[in-house]
């Protein structure tokens, strides 16, 4: 009887203890982010201004070529250039139109807050320095993100020292964002935004000015 009683002593600490641990688990875990129209910037966004801007500079440099007079030499090669601009421009145009909202893509807040202007003379993508967090496309598994001041070249904020994919609740594990920090938490100014995936690589030049 007292080996029975000791035997029932130690399986009630032992499951006592486990149930301990798994509450202490659930305690533990962090905190699912909540998106706000202000705190995260979706990938999708900076594609978009990117393809925009590269079309821009492309027809831009078709008006050049249409410049140059048949009896020129480079006439032929001014052709050929403007066949492959356009041929770029229309796949630019297509990778643009396919990429989703954030809100119609994961049933997260788009950001839409109305933006000031930047300074004059920034052709630049307008965001407020209080993100802290990148929206991946759908299905993008990896991602660095990097952001550059253009007075002085130092690192503003980098998902190099984070490189951890979140899946954001409710999105069929869909819907992934990374988390990162600004050096300077109040920073404003130029800076040129840098996004490496497994399948693209490009930069954008935007300015981040403070919310109020």
């Amino acid at each position: 009887m007292k080996t029975r009683y000791v035997v029932l002593v130690l399986l009630s600490f032992i499951l006592f203890t486990q149930f301990s641990c798994d509450e202490d688990d659930i305690n533990n875990e962090d905190e699912p982010v909540t998106f706000t129209s202000t705190n995260y910037i979706y990938e999708g966004d900076l594609r978009i201004y990117y393809l925009e801007t590269k079309n821009a500079q492309l027809e831009a440099q078709i008006a050049v070529w249409q410049q140059v007079p048949d009896s020129d030499p480079g006439y032929n090669d001014a052709q050929a250039n403007i066949v492959e601009a356009n041929n770029e421009i229309a796949s630019n145009e297509e990778e643009a139109n396919a990429i989703m909202s954030p809100a119609n893509a994961f049933f997260i807040v788009n950001p839409i807050p109305p933006i000031p202007p930047a300074p004059s003379p920034c052709l630049c993508l307008i965001e407020y320095n209080t993100f802290r967090h990148i929206v991946l496309q759908p299905g993008t598994d990896e991602m660095n993100l990097t952001i550059t001041s253009i007075e002085d070249q130092s690192i503003v904020a980098s998902t190099n020292n984070n490189t951890e994919i979140n899946t954001i609740a409710n999105t069929d594990a869909i819907g992934k964002y990374q988390s990162f920090e600004l050096s300077q938490a109040n920073f404003t100014g130029e800076v040129l935004i840098t996004v490496d995936t497994e399948t693209r690589s490009y930069s954008v030049l935007a300015y981040l000015q403070n919310l109020e």
